[in-house]
C-alpha cells in the first residue's frame, strides 16, 4: 500500500519499448510529423482540430514511452499502457469524424451526446495521469484543485464564489471548446514547440552542439577559469536553441562539469555554473524555448518583437555570469584546460562552421517576417543540408528517424503542460477566478507598482518549483498578467518580467531542477549548487525590476538613451561581478563590496542620477584598481599542451 501510494505521487521514467510496440511507436511518430507538416505547409486546417488530433496522438505516443512510476523500468509495455494509448487514438479519431457537429454546434446550449460525455470525462482523467507522470505532483495538485473549485465553488460564499458548473458544461468547455485542453495553449503546442524542438534536436544530432562545445572551448579553453567560461558560453547557445535547463545541463554539463573540477572548481561551484548558465537560455534569442512563443500566443506580440526585446537583457544576464567566473578564477589563480590540444577558432570554423548557416536560415527567416514556424522549419531544412556537407555528421534515413523518436520524447512533458494548463486557463476563465485572484493580489500589494511585482515574482517562483518554465509562466501570466497591466505596466514589460522568474525558478530553492540536474553529474548538494546558482545569477533576480521602470533595456526610447543605458548597464554587471566576487585586480575588502554592489545596482538601472551616482560609488573603489587589471590582462599566461608558455590570452 505503501509503494503504490508512492507511485502514485511521483513521476514516471522514460522507457524505451522494443519489438513491435516500437515499430508502432515510430509509425505514429512519423505520422504526426507528416501531419504537422502538411497542415503548416499545405492544408487550412481548423485549429481546434489540429490541435485536437496533434494532442490526442501526442499523449498516445507519451503512455507508451512514459512508465507508471519510476519503480517499472524497463522495455515492457504494460497492457493498461497500451489500452490508454489505444483509447487516445480512439478519441482523436471520434473528434475527426464529429468535428462538423463540434466545430459548429452551439457550446453549453446544445447538449453534448453520450458518447461526447464519456469521452470527454476519459480525455480529462487522461491529462491528469499524464500531468502525474511528466510533470509530477506540484502540477497535478494545481490542476485538481482548480478542477474542484469549479465543480464546488458555488459552496464558497462571497467574492471567491461562482455559478454552479455541471460535470456536463465543465466537459463541454474543457474538452469541446477552445476554452480547454485543445485551446490556445495547445496551439503552442501544436506549431511552435513541436517545430522548434525539432529543430534542436536535428541541430545538435547533427552535431552542432558539438560546434557550440568546440567554438566555446576553442576561445576561452586556455585562459584562467577556461573550463568555467566553455561552459557559459556553450551552455548559453545550446540553451537558447533546447530551452530545457534540464536538457542542456544534462547534454553540456557531462563534459564542463567533470572539466572545471579536473582544474580545481570546487564540486558546487561547477554546478552552479552550469545550472546557471543552462537556465538562461529561455531568456536568450534567437530561440528563448517555448515560453516565449506562450508569451506571443497570449499577448499577441510578435515573437521577433519578444526577441528583440529581450536581447540585452540575456547577453547581460552572461555578462554577469562570465564576469564572476573571470574574477572567481584570476582570484584563486586558476587555470585554463591543461595537456589538452586545441584547435583555433579558425580551425573549428573551418571544420564545422556550416553549422552557423542554421542560425542564420532562422534570424533571416525571422526578419524578412516568416512566422516563427516557418523559421523553424526553413533552419531544419538547412541543418539536414549541412549536415551533408561532412561525412561524419549526415543525417542519414535511421539517424533521422532516432531523432524523430526523440523529439517525440523530448515533447511530451510539454504536450503535457499545455494540456493541463489548457485546463487552468478554462477553469480561470469560465469561473472567474483570474480576476478574484487579480483583485487579491492589487489588495496585498495596496496597488503599487513595486509590491505588484514583488508579488507576482514570489507566486512565480513557488509557481516554477518542480515544473517546466512554460507551466510556471503560464499560471502566473494568467493570474497575475491583467493586474500587472492594469496597475500601469505595459504588456511587453509584465510578460518578460514573469517569463524571466519563470525561467529563474529553475535554480531557486528548494526546488530547483536545474541544480538538481547538476548536482547529479557534479555528486555535490542540489541545495548549495541552486544558492550558488541565485548568486551568480542575480542579475536576472534585478534587471526585470529595472526593465519596468525603464523599458531603455528592451530597446524601446530614443537612440540616445538606449545607448547609454546599454553602457551604464554593462558597466553595472561587471561591477556587480566584481562586487560579488570580491576581486578586482585584486581582493576586495568588505567595506569595498558592499559599496561596489550599491554602486553596480544604481548603475544598472537605466536613470540618468542613478547612473551617475552609481558610477561615482563603483568608481571610487575600482578606478584606482583599473591599472592592475590591465596588468594582470597583459601578463596572463597560460599553458599549452607542451607546457610551454603561448602569448598573453584575451577573455
Amino acid at each position: 500500500m505503501k509503494s503504490l501510494f508512492g507511485n502514485l505521487f511521483s513521476t514516471g521514467t522514460i522507457r524505451e519499448p522494443e519489438g513491435w510496440i516500437r515499430q508502432f511507436i515510430l509509425i505514429l511518430v512519423c505520422a504526426i510529423t507528416v501531419f504537422q507538416f502538411y497542415v503548416i505547409l499545405f492544408a487550412t486546417l481548423d485549429q481546434f482540430l489540429h490541435n485536437s488530433i496533434f494532442i490526442t496522438f501526442m499523449l498516445a505516443v507519451t503512455f507508451l514511452v512514459f512508465s507508471f512510476s519510476q519503480s517499472n523500468k524497463g522495455s515492457k509495455v504494460p497492457i493498461y499502457d497500451l489500452l490508454v494509448s489505444l483509447l487516445l487514438l480512439a478519441i482523436g479519431v471520434f473528434l475527426i469524424f464529429d468535428s462538423e457537429r463540434i466545430l459548429t454546434r452551439w457550446p453549453m446550449a446544445d447538449p453534448l451526446t453520450s458518447s461526447e460525455l464519456i469521452l470527454g470525462l476519459a480525455m480529462l482523467a487522461i491529462v491528469l495521469e499524464v500531468t502525474r507522470r511528466t510533470l509530477g505532483t506540484g502540477m497535478l495538485v494545481i490542476v485538481s484543485v482548480l478542477m474542484a473549485y469549479a465543480f464546488w465553488g458555488h459552496l464558497i460564499p462571497g467574492t471567491f464564489g461562482h455559478q454552479k458548473m455541471t460535470v456536463m458544461q465543465f466537459v463541454d468547455q474543457m474538452v469541446y471548446t477552445v476554452n480547454g485542453v485543445y485551446g490556445s495553449i495547445a496551439t503552442v503546442a501544436a506549431t511552435f514547440v513541436f517545430f522548434f524542438v525539432l529543430f534542436g534536436n536535428v541541430f545538435n544530432a547533427s552535431g552542432g552542439g558539438n560546434f557550440f562545445y568546440a567554438l566555446s572551448k576553442a576561445v576561452t579553453g586556455r585562459v584562467a577559469g577556461g573550463p568555467a567560461k566553455v561552459a557559459v558560453i556553450s551552455s548559453g547557445l545550446y540553451g537558447s536553441i533546447s530551452g530545457s535547463p534540464v536538457a542542456d545541463v544534462a547534454t553540456t554539463g557531462s563534459f564542463t562539469i567533470p572539466s572545471m573540477k579536473k582544474v580545481g572548481y570546487s564540486s558546487v561551484y561547477a554546478g552552479a555554473i552550469e545550472a546557471t548558465a543552462a537556465t538562461g537560455g529561455s531568456i536568450l534569442p534567437p530561440v528563448m524555448g517555448s515560453a516565449a512563443f506562450l508569451m506571443a500566443e497570449l499577448t499577441g506580440i510578435p515573437y521577433a518583437s519578444i526577441a528583440y526585446a529581450a536581447l540585452v537583457p540575456g547577453l547581460l544576464y552572461y555578462l554577469a555570469i562570465f564576469s564572476q567566473v573571470h574574477f572567481q578564477a584570476k582570484k584563486i589563480k586558476m587555470a585554463g584546460y591543461e595537456d589538452e590540444e586545441f584547435p583555433t577558432v579558425k580551425q573549428v570554423i573551418k571544420s564545422m562552421g556550416q553549422f552557423v548557416i542554421p542560425i542564420i536560415v532562422l534570424i533571416a527567416a525571422l526578419e524578412q517576417g516568416l512566422t516563427p514556424v516557418l523559421g523553424a522549419i526553413a533552419a531544419t531544412v538547412a541543418t539536414i543540408v549541412v549536415s551533408y556537407f561532412k561525412r561524419e555528421t549526415r543525417l542519414t534515413p535511421r539517424k533521422l528517424f532516432n531523432t524523430l523518436i526523440d523529439t517525440t520524447i523530448r515533447i511530451s512533458p510539454l504536450v503535457a503542460v499545455c494540456a493541463a494548463a489548457g485546463v487552468v486557463a478554462g477553469v480561470i476563465q469560465v469561473t472567474g477566478l483570474g480576476g478574484k485572484f487579480s483583485t487579491l493580489i492589487h489588495t496585498a500589494s495596496g496597488g503599487s507598482i513595486f509590491m505588484t511585482m514583488l508579488v507576482t515574482m514570489l507566486v512565480c517562483i513557488i509557481f516554477g518549483m518542480g515544473m517546466p518554465t512554460p507551466a510556471a509562466y503560464i499560471l502566473t501570466a494568467v493570474l497575475a498578467g491583467p493586474i500587472m497591466i492594469q496597475v500601469g505596466i505595459e504588456t511587453m514589460q509584465a510578460h518578460l518580467f514573469i517569463l524571466y522568474y519563470a525561467c529563474l525558478s529553475a535554480i531557486t530553492p528548494p526546488v530547483a531542477v536545474a541544480a538538481y540536474a547538476a548536482a547529479a553529474i557534479a555528486d555535490a548538494n542540489p541545495m548549495k549548487i541552486g544558492l550558488l546558482a541565485c548568486r551568480l545569477g542575480l542579475v536576472a533576480f534585478i534587471i526585470p525590476f529595472m526593465f519596468v521602470y525603464d523599458p531603455s533595456l528592451l530597446l524601446i526610447g530614443s537612440t540616445g538613451t538606449i545607448i547609454l543605458s546599454i553602457v551604464t548597464a554593462v558597466i553595472g554587471v561587471v561591477s556587480l561581478a566584481a562586487g560579488l566576487e570580491g576581486w578586482f585586480g585584486k581582493t576586495l575588502q568588505t567595506w569595498e563590496k558592499i559599496i561596489v554592489v550599491a554602486g553596480a545596482i544604481l548603475l544598472i538601472y537605466p536613470n540618468y542620477i542613478s547612473s551617475l551616482i552609481g558610477l561615482i560609488l563603483a568608481g571610487i573603489v575600482l578606478g584606482p584598481k583599473i591599472p592592475e587589471v590591465i596588468k594582470d590582462f597583459k601578463e596572463t599566461r597560460v599553458i599549452d599542451k607542451n607546457n610551454s608558455d603561448i602569448t598573453p590570452a584575451n577573455f
